[in-house]
């Protein structure tokens, strides 16, 4: 079996992984420029490498986490999601993680938790839990709508 290689990061205390081939790169937080009546997950818009102006997925917001004050250590993934490059913004990145898929485990089920989609699931490594989020199910039909929009007004 092949393995898996997943970017962790932080989001608060809790250790989360993206699989590193829907990584684009990792840049440094900065200038973002905020966007009027944005849909509360959007951070707002940034100035990729000086060539592509991209939306930003505030991850705490979309988990609904208390706000991170201090950004300035913050990082942005880039990747694809439906082919169009967004950032994701996470409080710090970590590492690479390679790990057999048999080590995945589902994730929990949670009663009255109902939109845990867009976790794959669980890892156990070195005592601490990854939480493997797939990126197709991040966002909501709804929520990928109102991206789109910003997108296509970029």
């Amino acid at each position: 079996m092949a393995e898996i290689k997943v970017v962790t990061f932080l989001i608060g205390k809790e250790k989360y992984g993206i699989e590193i081939t829907k990584i684009d790169a990792v840049t440094e937080f900065n200038n973002v420029t905020r966007l009027p009546n944005a849909p509360i997950f959007v951070e707002g818009v940034f100035d990729f490498r000086e060539k592509e102006v991209l939306p930003l997925i505030n991850l705490r917001r979309k988990f609904n986490l208390p706000e991170y004050e201090d950004k300035k250590n913050s990082k942005i993934l880039i990747l694809k999601l439906n082919g169009k490059k967004i950032g994701l913004l996470v409080d710090d990145v970590k590492d690479v993680v390679s790990f057999s898929p048999d080590k995945i485990e589902e994730k929990p089920d949670i009663l009255g938790i109902n939109n845990l989609s867009f976790i794959f699931g669980i890892v156990k490594a070195s005592n601490i839990m990854i939480i493997i989020l797939d990126i197709n199910k991040l966002l909501s039909e709804k929520e990928k709508k109102e991206l789109n929009k910003i997108r296509d007004n970029l």
